[in-house]
């Protein structure tokens, strides 16, 4: 069985499109990402709202891969201590 071809190295790219974004985390969707952008409340105890960062260019949203990374990093950070938060 051959290895499929890597077309694009999603860990070197700095932005990403919706679909790109979904296969850098590996699980996601369209509307994951719109609730991430608008906001979420990591805890129920806590008043701490996290975004993920966006960007529109023309009629498209891309993302950072930093700030992809970022947001998932501060969401387990407060879901994991929130008293911290």
């Amino acid at each position: 069985m051959t290895k499929p071809e890597i077309i694009c190295d999603l860990n070197q790219k700095k932005w990403l499109n919706l679909q790109h974004a979904i296969t850098y985390l590996g699980f996601g969707s369209k509307d994951t990402f719109q609730k991430w952008r608008e906001g979420v409340q990591v805890h129920p105890k806590s008043n701490k709202i996290i975004f993920l960062k966006s960007y529109k260019t023309g009629k498209n949203i891309v993302y950072k891969r930093t700030d992809i990374d970022e947001f998932m990093e501060e969401y387990q950070r407060v879901k994991l201590h929130p008293k911290t938060a």
